[in-house]
């Protein structure tokens, strides 16, 4: 079932079968999911429930889309080339497997690892229990791929030839493989990796539990927009499969931030990656005050799309359009410090209150008068020490512009004081004209 498009909004996906191609639309990426969890289901004789979608994360199933290779590429199924000068074909958004659209109904569900299950037969247990191997993809190198063994050349542009592993990036020979060391180091992000050899039962409700194992001190929780920026969520989801565990990589338009929190809740400390604006962030903050995590997770953002302004306070800019530099974004992530951040709820009321009439004293309008002309000195005379004393012209410029606007102030609450003192002399002198006017006989 490949992916057509990159685009959130326009979904079209394409159901290969031996016998006929169907293509369905959905509006967007979630209804596209619900579609493809009940395909699945069915070809595996499964009953379908709604939130099934939310788990595909530990099927071990392919995730194709379409696309195009600007050199040969060939197909892991049948090792032929795949067809067209740009190497149309299939490509595994998670493990990069490749595939003729006629040969992915035949592919094995060996996409990259996400739970100790999925692991099967390659899993090693030693002295110190179980490890994490290797997985090895065939063919389809980089052309400056080196093995890691030998420092020479490999991978080919005639065949499929020599292997890559999905989680370290090691390149090697197919003659150089057996003498690199079983045990897999996870690569540069290995920090940020929850390895699959973590992920081993599942709780009462039905979600799997994380232990987090000695190598992986603060593991990452990634939350991805796929509609944020221009349809560069899509690309940033892809990649971060790529760099770290499928299971810790979610996508916020795809069932939320809940399940994903669920996961990592037993852990004591863990980092968040939110990839979007700053709604996104808040939905995130809003789910994490629900499942009250706040003392063991700490949250950084990654700016996708438009409002940003979260992301530029704390250092990260205002956007992120390469997803190639992903990996160098990771290591700074791991070397971050953190502040503390206020979050603030405000509740409005809307009300009548009573008009208020002049009934206070002559002593409490004294005291409020002479509480507001208190309110005013210390106003201006810490402006004018800082006009006098600053070096500083924009904080001196500052200083004038607020002793301006204070005095103004003043004045005019002083005219206003005047003009009601007026008035109310005027209203009394008439009072006592009528108290003493005789009233006449008609």
């Amino acid at each position: 079932i490949p992916n057509t498009t990159n685009k959130p909004l326009q979904m079209r996906t394409g159901i290969i079968t031996p016998c006929r191609r169907l293509i369905l639309c959905a509006e967007n990426r979630k209804e596209m999911e619900d579609w493809m969890a009940a395909l699945k289901s069915v070809q595996n004789r499964e009953n379908f429930e709604s939130t099934q979608y939310s788990m595909d994360h530990f099927s071990g199933m392919h995730n194709w889309y379409a696309c195009s290779h600007a050199r040969p590429t060939y197909c892991n199924v049948c090792r032929e080339a795949l067809s067209g000068v740009t190497s149309h074909g299939l490509s595994c958004e998670v493990c990069k497997f490749k595939a003729h659209k006629r040969c992915a109904v035949r592919a094995t569900n060996n996409c990259k690892w996400t739970t100790l299950a999925s692991i099967g037969k390659d899993i090693i247990e030693d002295e110190d229990g179980i490890s994490m191997p290797h997985q090895w993809l065939e063919g389809n190198l980089p052309v400056s791929a080196k093995c890691t063994v030998c420092d020479k050349t490999c991978g080919s542009v005639l065949r499929l030839q020599d292997w890559r592993c999905l989680w370290c990036k090691a390149m090697v020979h197919t003659t150089c493989k057996e003498q690199l060391s079983s045990k897999c180091p996870l690569g540069q992000c290995k920090v940020s990796v929850i390895p699959p050899t973590a992920l081993n039962s599942i709780d009462s409700d039905g979600f799997w539990k994380a232990t987090c194992p000695p190598s992986c001190t603060s593991p990452l929780l990634v939350f991805v927009n796929s509609k944020s920026g221009d349809n560069q969520g899509v690309k940033f989801l892809r990649r971060f499969k790529q760099l770290l565990n499928p299971a810790q990589v979610f996508d916020l338009m795809n069932g939320g931030p809940h399940l994903g929190l669920r996961l990592f809740q037993k852990f004591d400390t863990f980092r968040i990656l939110v990839c979007g604006g700053d709604g996104s962030v808040g939905w995130v903050l809003s789910e994490i005050d629900v499942l009250m995590l706040h003392k063991q997770c700490q949250l950084g953002v990654l700016p996708l799309g438009t409002g940003n302004d979260l992301a530029r306070v704390l250092g990260w800019g205002s956007a992120c359009d390469d997803d190639a530099q992903l990996p160098q974004i990771l290591e700074k992530l791991e070397r971050a410090s953190t502040k503390m951040l206020d979050r603030w709820s405000i509740m409005v009321y809307e009300t009548k209150f009573p008009r208020q009439h002049s009934t206070s004293t002559v002593t409490e309008d004294c005291s409020d008068d002479s509480e507001q002309i208190l309110t005013y000195e210390d106003s201006v005379a810490a402006h004018l020490s800082k006009i006098l004393t600053s070096d500083q012209h924009s904080v001196v410029i500052s200083s004038a512009k607020v002793l301006c606007e204070t005095v103004k102030d003043f004045v005019a609450r002083v005219g206003k004081a005047y003009e009601r003192n007026t008035e109310s002399s005027e209203e009394s002198e008439a009072m006592a004209k009528k108290v003493k006017r005789p009233h006449l006989m008609h």
